[in-house]
């Protein structure tokens, strides 16, 4: 049995008290780890003891076995065993269970059981292996017995309980056996035993003391020594703190530097200034961009509010006073814009913003702002608001020339187009066929050339102002269907359908029918021009919808083509003037791409919207959108005459 219990086991058992010595001390105090050693110590000893009882037991069985019944012995030896058995499972259940300090005493209790029933089976000994009739029998069984209570001294001595629990019932039978012998030599054996015994009790009672302050030394220099490792360990946190910190410091001041300076140059390249104006001090200090802009050296010179004052330009002097008393008095944010004269002579345009910053009490005591120089920004915005304005007068002068100029533009052209229809029509009656073709050509080319100057001329009316409305009802699908007749020719001619789906709700409309039709005019012109052996169709329906009874309602006019479509990141640029789908010299399609730029003028003046949906090569469908009762918010100044 004891050749399964390890030395590694009982050297665990000794050295599981040491770590976290602090922390234990903390929690048992130094005279409980010193009890929680000295019976780890106890269960650590197993080995020797066992060792030492079982090799007495059997040397006293062995000298013993003719003088004492064989029964006997077997029976002592059976009852010795078991406790051997006991003590060594209690100590691997010790080992296996591990027990923190505050659990030893239940497990010395467990121990000093265990001791006292081998001290008894040595007692028994003591009584039953003692012969009465050889005395050399007696010596040995004294002599083994005194021996097996001299090693507990070693063994057991580290609690004295166990000690105890041991030798008084290891040696008393034996010394009163040999007393009710009597005799000299019982009651010498007897007188023998009984100091034998207390020189033992003495003696591991000071083993046991001095073993226990050993052991308290041990435990406190070691509790010392985690404490100094703990506060070595913690002090080199500390310092590894430290350096974390004080490296840390060091790249933030060196961040800090590089913002500043970032900041001082984007200062200078924005010519944007901080300043902070102390109000009791009557001192402003600010960024090196602020001395900068007024040339100001900060190294020599002290910059205060008043000498801040005589910088700002006589004309602009009331608007900054003004700037400043709204701030102080309204506690608000202020922004001024002024001129000022640096100190080296030159005029700088300057952006002020400030805000006030307040005191306890919530008065203002200081103001804090930045300076803008906007002088350079100034200068182009003159010069843009002049080119600007110069710009503006030269294209009204163009409107207004283009719009007065429409009656000398239309005379020539429509005679024209009569004469050539007049030509035409004499050619035919006299059988010129040839010459009548030429007349139609010259013909159509002066109703082209006269439709494009009409898209000139109207979109010069819409810049000048010069837009007028007649407004009045009519019948919706009537004015289609004209429109449609007048453009027939021109969407057929590129061998295309022209389909017209009517709605007979459409009913009537309040407008102005002329542009409307020129507004549908130009859209199925677009789709006829672009669109080539495909279908231009045209949907008209009327939409009533919830609160739209202040205009009546919608009258909705889709014209859809199937041509050649538009990408879709063309499709705001197709509603602006003199726009092209096709801008480059050598489109195939003519026009003045004004036709979309004045459909959508129109419906917008009308209080209308117009939309486009497409897909490049499969065609467009573009959308006009329009109050059954048409505003009349457009401008209503009658037109040149011509």
């Amino acid at each position: 049995m004891e050749g399964r219990l390890h030395s590694a086991e009982c050297a665990q058992i000794a050295d599981d008290p040491k770590p976290s010595l602090s922390s234990e001390t903390a929690q048992v105090g130094i005279s409980g780890q010193v009890f929680a050693a000295r019976v780890r110590l106890l269960y650590s000893s197993l080995r020797l003891l066992v060792v030492g009882n079982a090799a007495n037991a059997a040397i006293l069985s062995v000298v013993q076995r003719n003088v004492v019944e064989p029964g006997v012995i077997l029976a002592w030896l059976a009852f010795f065993s078991a406790s051997i058995v006991w003590r060594v499972a209690l100590t691997r259940w010790f080992v296996a269970s591990k027990p923190p300090d505050e659990a030893m005493a239940l497990w010395a209790r467990r121990y000093v059981m265990a001791v006292a029933w081998t001290g008894a089976a040595w007692g028994l000994a003591g009584i039953f292996l003692l012969p009465e009739t050889s005395s050399a029998h007696q010596i040995v069984t004294a002599f083994v017995l005194g021996g097996v209570a001299a090693g507990a001294v070693t063994t057991l001595s580290p609690v004295f309980s166990a000690y105890l629990a041991f030798v008084v019932p290891t040696l008393v039978p034996i010394a009163v056996q040999f007393l009710l012998m009597g005799g000299e030599t019982g009651y010498g054996m007897a007188a023998m035993n009984a100091l034998f015994l207390a020189y033992l009790l003495r003696a591991g009672y000071s083993q046991g003391e001095e073993l226990g302050r050993t052991q308290g030394l041990a435990i406190e220099r070691a509790a010392l020594v985690a404490d100094l490792v703990e506060q070595k360990a913690v002090a080199e946190g500390l310092n590894v703190e430290l350096r974390k910190e004080v490296t840390k410091r060091e790249r933030i001041a060196a961040d800090l530097r590089q913002r500043e300076a970032s900041l001082a140059k984007a200062q200078r390249i924005a010519g944007l200034a901080s300043w902070e104006w102390d109000l009791e001090t009557n001192g402003i200090t600010g960024s090196a961009e602020a001395f900068r802009i007024y040339a100001i050296d900060r190294r020599v010179e002290d910059f205060t509010f008043d000498k801040f004052m005589d910088m700002v330009h006589p004309d602009d002097r009331d608007a900054v006073t003004h700037a400043v008393r709204h701030i102080l008095e309204d506690k608000t944010i202020f922004s001024v814009e002024h001129r000022a004269i640096a100190a080296d002579g030159t005029t700088r345009v300057l952006h002020q913003r400030a805000e006030p910053v307040l005191d306890d009490a919530g008065e203002v005591s200081r103001i804090s702002g930045t300076t803008h120089d906007i002088t350079e920004q100034h200068r182009i915005r003159e010069s843009l608001q002049a080119e600007s304005l110069r710009a503006e007068e030269a294209s009204q002068a163009k409107s207004r020339f283009l719009a007065n100029m429409s009656h000398e533009f239309r005379t020539p052209l429509n005679a024209i187009i009569g004469y050539s229809e007049l030509l035409r029509e004499d050619a035919l009656v006299h059988g010129q066929a040839r010459g009548a073709t030429d007349l139609e050509r010259i013909n159509m080319a002066g109703k082209h050339l006269l439709a494009m100057v009409d898209e000139v001329l109207d979109f010069s009316k819409i810049e000048a102002g010069k837009t007028h409305f007649s407004v009045a009802a009519f019948d919706v699908m009537e004015m289609v269907g004209e429109a449609v007749a007048t453009v027939r020719w021109l969407v057929e001619s590129n061998g295309n359908r022209l389909i017209l789906e009517s709605d007979p709700r459409a009913g009537r409309m309040e407008a102005d029918a002329v542009r409307v039709r020129q507004m549908l005019y130009n859209l199925l012109s677009n789709a006829g021009k672009f669109t080539e052996r495909g279908d231009v169709r045209v949907t008209v329906r009327r939409i009533e919808e919830p609160g739209a009874s202040a205009h009546g309602g919608w009258i909705e006019i889709a014209v859809a083509d199937t041509g050649i479509g538009m990408d879709p990141d063309r499709l705001d640029a197709a509603f602006e003037a003199f726009g092209q789908l096709d801008p480059s010299p050598t489109r195939r399609h003519g026009g003045t791409g004004l036709g979309l730029a004045i459909t959508k003028h129109y419906c917008e003046l009308m209080g209308g919207t117009i939309s486009v949906t497409s897909q490049p090569g499969k065609g467009s469908t573009f959308t006009l959108r329009l109050p059954v009762r048409a505003s009349q918010a457009g401008p209503t100044e009658e037109p040149n005459s011509g």
